[in-house]
């Protein structure tokens, strides 16, 4: 079995067919899968998911897609939230990749009995006799001998919404709290009389803090079977460079202990109503805050493929397939916008007609004309158009443009679509729509590369303490 650099087993095609395209490629400090660069850790930790568990994996053209869709979602920065039927390999995947990155990864599964304490954190005694009783409390407030205290602790609970019921945390008339305060605890201990001072409380992280500081993956399982009020409290983290702000906990953000480390947070669930009694559909505007991707259900073909392959069976990838999906992104600035790398005229012509689209297809889901079979409702907002924008300018390729946009309509507008022959009414429409020519890079990359350096070169400069006089001549020179 082919070793990676550190001797593990590196579940990855055959020998013969690497000759040719390596789907996946594991380096000292990346992981490259069908051309998507991430970064990857020197050594792996206590939560990064053993070899072992991966022995099965077959590397066929849907698991190599979805992985695809996962690193991608990674190199992008963007929260991924995937749906697709049961044991199709989506939670695996994230911890396949976690597995070739040496990243540490966490699942918590949602539900019902799963409420922000356990997420977030709460507060607690420090004496373990009256913990126990106050997280009893926590879970089960109908214990409260005083009414007062009850109503409190039921603040921070609302039952979970029935089968068929969307749920739309952001729209309820009245949004339940997130948590309680240190004072609001003294109180509730008061009122139940259990003796424990003002100083005597500690404030304990949930799952998700601790897993940001650790730089480490959050999987969040089944996310349409939990309480609204959880999904209210991913809302800030689930923006461009949100944060998650402990109110409870004078308002404290957790951050990475490890800046080489970076928190991603990751969601799957199954298709609401049908067979999947008690996934209920979330709101089409809170899945615009994930990189939402719907993969359906594994087909036929790839089905009798991995029998095939796991019966001793001879049977290779189409090359060419895997040849089509795989991307090679350009290293580009983080603060260069299309217009300094492709001019304005053609930036401004390509705006018009991918706005144009986005509005298309709006038009076409408000018809009924797409889409009707999806029990999961979903829109295309701003976030998408940023997100569409984000995906062009990074993973954009000199002289090969066309592909680049086709890539992107495949990934960030046709990812939330089911069913196929919808998917090919959207991209008919769309690629007709955006159709613009080959730009030219209105700077060279040599000379992009430079300027680069140039400023690293002069903030390293500017960091010596010089007088203010000497720095504004480096500044302006």
């Amino acid at each position: 079995m082919p070793k990676n650099i550190e001797g593990k087993p590196q579940f990855e095609a055959p020998i013969e067919e690497k000759q040719k395209i390596k789907p996946i490629e594991i380096k000292k400090d990346k992981v490259i899968v069908m051309g998507v660069e991430i970064p990857r850790n020197p050594e792996p930790g206590p939560r990064t998911p053993k070899a072992e568990k991966f022995k099965n994996f077959v590397e066929d053209e849907f698991s190599l897609e979805l992985l695809k869709k996962v690193a991608t979602g990674v190199y992008l920065d963007e929260p991924t939230l995937i749906e697709g039927e049961a044991a199709i390999g989506k939670s695996f995947t994230i911890e396949y990749l976690a597995f070739l990155a040496n990243q540490e990864v966490y699942r918590m599964s949602l539900n019902g009995q799963t409420d922000t304490t356990d997420l977030i954190g709460k507060w607690v005694p420090r004496s373990e006799d009256w913990r126990k009783k106050i997280e009893d409390l926590y879970k089960h407030p109908e214990k409260c001998r005083n009414l007062e205290a009850r109503k409190m602790l039921e603040s921070i609970k609302i039952q979970p919404p029935k089968d068929k019921e969307e749920i739309a945390p952001e729209k309820f008339e009245e949004q339940p709290k997130l948590g309680l305060t240190k004072e609001e605890m003294q109180r509730i201990a008061e009122l139940e009389g259990i003796p424990i001072s003002e100083s005597d409380w500690v404030w304990q992280d949930g799952e998700l803090p601790r897993q940001i500081e650790n730089g480490a993956w959050t999987v969040l399982d089944e996310v349409n079977t939990c309480e609204p009020q959880i999904l209210v409290r991913l809302n800030a983290v689930l923006e461009k460079g949100g944060e998650l702000v402990l109110h409870e906990d004078a308002d404290r953000i957790p951050k990475p202990k490890d800046p080489n480390k970076k928190h991603m947070l990751f969601a799957t669930c199954n298709p609401p109503g049908g067979r999947y009694r008690g996934r209920v559909p979330l709101s089409a505007e809170w899945i615009s805050r994930w990189n939402y991707q719907n993969v359906g259900e594994m087909p036929l073909e790839t089905a009798i493929f991995r029998a095939k392959k796991k019966g001793g069976c001879k049977v290779e990838i189409s090359q060419e397939k895997i040849k089509e999906k795989i991307v090679s992104p350009e290293p580009i600035e983080e603060d260069l916008k299309l217009a300094d790398i492709f001019g304005e005229e053609w930036v401004s012509n390509f705006c018009e007609k991918y706005i144009a689209a986005f509005y298309k297809i709006r038009e076409m889901i408000n018809k009924g004309e797409i889409a009707q079979r999806q029990e999961q409702k979903f829109d295309y907002d701003q976030r998408d158009w940023d997100r569409f924008e984000e995906y062009i300018r990074k993973f954009r390729e000199t002289g090969n443009m066309k592909k680049v946009i086709e890539d992107a309509v495949e990934y960030t507008i046709l990812g939330k679509i089911k069913d196929k022959s919808d998917r090919e009414k959207i991209k008919d429409v769309v690629i007709r729509l955006i159709k613009v020519s080959e730009p030219k890079e209105q700077i060279p990359k040599e000379r992009r590369l430079q300027e680069r350096y140039l400023k690293e070169l002069k903030s390293d400069i500017l960091d010596l303490g010089l007088p203010e006089k000497h720095k504004k001549i480096i500044m302006e020179s």
